[in-house]
Formats: C-alpha cells, structure tokens, sequence
C-alpha cells in the first residue's frame, strides 16, 4: 500500500487513544495522496476531480490545531499544489521542508516516503547536484533504519551524481555515509581510515564545515573502538572547526559520552544539558536523554536514573533501531547497577534479539560481552579511582572550562 507509514502511524496513535497525533498522520497520508496524483502515479483524473480531492485534503487540515508545526507543513504542501501545470519548485521545497521536520522528530519511514515525492517534482530527467543531494538524504535515513545494503547504494550513486557536477563538498559527504555505514556494521578501523582520508582532503580544500564532520565520525569511531582520549580530541576539535549550530549540538552528545567514560562527569552533563536545552532534533535530544540515564546510573543516583528513563520510554515509538538498541543497553545495565540483575538481563537479551533482527553487530556484540559480565553490574558502588574533573589531564580540562563558557553564553 502507498504510503502505508502514515496508516501506521494514524492507527497506532488511535490505538493509543491519541486523537489529535492520529488526526496529524491521517493528514499526512492525504496530501501525500494528493501530491501522489498531482505527479502523475494515479492519472490525471482531470482538472475537476482533483480540486474536489485538494479541497477534501484541506477540510481535514482546517480541523488541526493552528500552531502544530506538522499542521503548518501539511498546510505550506497544500497550498503548493499547482493548479495550471504552473512549475513544481514550490511543491518540492514544501515537501522537502517537511521530510526534514519528519526525520528530526524521528519518523524516518515517512521521510522517506515525502523524499521520495520531491524527488519525483523533477520529472525524468534530475539535475545531478538535486540528486546527489536528495541520494544523501536517503543514504541517511536508510543508515538509520539500519538498511546497510540501501544505504550503500544511495551513498554510491550520491558520490557519482556528486562528481559529474563537480560538487567536491557532496563528494566528500557522500564518503563520510559509507564511512558511516561501515561504522554501523562495525569495521570500526575501514570506517577510521576512511573518515580520516575525508578530513585531509577537505583541509586541503579549506572546507571547514565537511573537516569538521569528518573529525565527529572520527571521533564516533575512536569511540566505539575504546579510543577515549584520542575520541575526545577528534570530536572537541569538530566542536571547534563547526559554526553550524545542528551539527555543534551533535558534536557535544558525543563529546559528553567520551568526558563520561573517562570520568569527567560534571563536564559530561554540561554537555549534555546544554543539548537539551538547545532547538534541535528529536533524535539528538533523545541521545542526550539516553546518555544523561546512563550517567545517573554511574553515580548511584536511582531517582535520576528512572526519570531518564521514563523520558527516554515516551519517545521510544519514534526511536529508530540504533538507538532502541542503546534504550535497551543502557537501561539493562541500569538496572543491574541498582540491584535489578534478573529485568535487567530481560531487557539485555531483548536488545540481543532486536539488534540481531536489524543487523546491528557491533550491538549484538555488546549485549553479548555485557550478558556474559552481567553480575559484575550488581550493587555497583561509585569508581573510587575515577578522577575528579580538576584532576583530568590538561587538555581534559580545557574542554570542561570551554564547556562552561559556551553554556553561559547560551544561557
């Protein structure tokens, strides 16, 4: 069925007695519908049938409330529709406006479903640099869907599209999505190496934004590769080369995880905090959320730690399966640290078997080497031997004391 994510959706959210969230998808798989048929998938229909359609679409939104933001973009494709064969630009922005809003907050099917209809705006014929972009974009939310074999193919045809345009920037991203992808599936020294040989070329080019994200995926995969100073280095110096602010507040989620696991706490949950308190997407709040539950757990605080999690189990319906495998993680191990080691093993082994599901490796992995260690977790008493953030070594401190500033500036 067409656009079935959206049906998904509206039905869930019914079931869950969710009357104005299930009222928001059924809009959304109208003017898909609708934007469908103006695209030729349906036929024509004829001029009349389809302003009878468009003006059934619009009663519907006009019952939603006004300051919705998913309201706001359903509107915005609406009144986008061409009437008189007028061109689809303003149609394609509106849709891709709204597949953005759609992957912030987490509905990665559904973005893929409005992608797609924006791409389709073009015709036949897709100029190359639009479909380098748009192959990113997918190659994006495949990755997070844990899709590697898609992922792959529309990061392939990105760098393709990328260099017949001579986009040296789309080329570079285009690297650092397969680079990803092999994170993903933990070839954790390929995925290095290649991000490694991205930020070289884009120093070489002076193209600040790209080295910056290519010292994050370093960073990730230092990370994952227990790396941790080295980590810390390559994200805080992604923190310092980026101005975007998006990809700053991303940078800080991983710069916090690494400050964590070295025992810099206070320096972790400045980072953290600063994350949730800034304008970004669902998926980068919920990681610091996800984060911040793991940290509790750490000190010893219960109270925090199941306010963190009850936090992070409001948004798990829109988690995508990497971070419903972290959910599991770290809520698993949390509960082993206070005494829970038998719930805690039953969400371990349901994260085993979700990541196993998804094709999540190095997940699968991780659940594995934590189940075989799980009664190591009980009772944990506060690390004696972790170092107090004054007591980190210089560099460790420059970042706290940078933190610290940036949040007052933000503040």
């Amino acid at each position: 069925m067409t656009h079935a994510p959206f049906l998904e959706r509206a039905r869930d959210e019914h079931e869950r007695d969710r009357d104005l969230s299930a009222r928001l998808a059924l809009g959304a798989y109208l003017v898909s519908r609708l934007a469908d048929r103006v695209l030729g998938a349906n036929g024509s229909g004829g001029r009349e049938g389809l302003l009878w359609q468009l003006d059934a679409v619009r009663r519907h939104l006009r019952d939603l409330p006004a300051d919705s933001p998913e309201a706001a973009h359903l509107h915005g494709i609406t009144d986008a529709i061409p009437l008189e064969g007028q061109p689809l630009a303003s149609l394609r922005l509106s849709l891709m406006a709204y597949a953005y809003f759609l992957e912030h907050e987490g509905r990665l099917e559904e973005g893929l479903e409005i992608l797609a209809l924006a791409v389709r705006t073009h015709g036949p014929a897709v100029p190359p640099v639009d479909f380098a972009a748009s192959a990113l974009f997918a190659g994006r939310l495949n990755r997070l869907l844990a899709r590697w074999t898609t992922a792959t193919a529309c990061y392939a045809a990105a760098e393709s599209a990328a260099g017949t345009a001579n986009d040296t920037v789309l080329v570079l991203r285009a690297r650092l999505g397969c680079s990803g992808v092999h994170r993903g599936q933990g070839n954790l020294p390929l995925a290095c190496r290649m991000a490694e040989e991205v930020a070289s070329s884009a120093r070489q080019g002076g193209l600040r934004e790209v080295e910056a994200m290519a010292y994050a995926d370093i960073g990730a995969a230092l990370m994952l590769e227990g790396r941790k100073v080295e980590a810390i280095q390559a994200i805080y110096k992604s923190f310092l080369l980026s101005d975007d602010l998006l990809q700053r507040t991303r940078v800080l989620g991983d710069l916090g995880i690494a400050l964590a696991d070295i025992g810099a706490y206070d320096a972790a949950r400045t980072a953290f905090e600063i994350v949730l308190r800034s304008k970004t997407s669902f998926m980068v709040r919920m990681n610091a959320v996800l984060e911040l539950m793991d940290l509790e757990s750490t000190r010893s605080d219960r109270m925090a730690f199941q306010r963190r999690r009850a936090e992070a189990e409001a948004g798990r319906s829109r988690m995508p399966p990497s971070m419903v495998a972290d959910l599991y993680y770290k809520a698993g191990v949390g509960l082993a640290r206070f005494g829970r080691v038998a719930r805690g093993r039953e969400l371990l082994e349901a994260g085993q078997r979700h990541a196993e599901e998804h094709r999540l490796n190095a997940w699968y992995f991780r659940f594995e080497k934590v189940l075989a260690n799980l009664t190591a977790c009980e009772h944990r008493e506060p690390d004696a031997t972790a170092t107090a953030d004054q007591e980190q070594p210089p560099a460790i401190q420059e970042v706290a004391i940078g933190l610290r500033d940036f949040a007052l500036q933000a503040t």
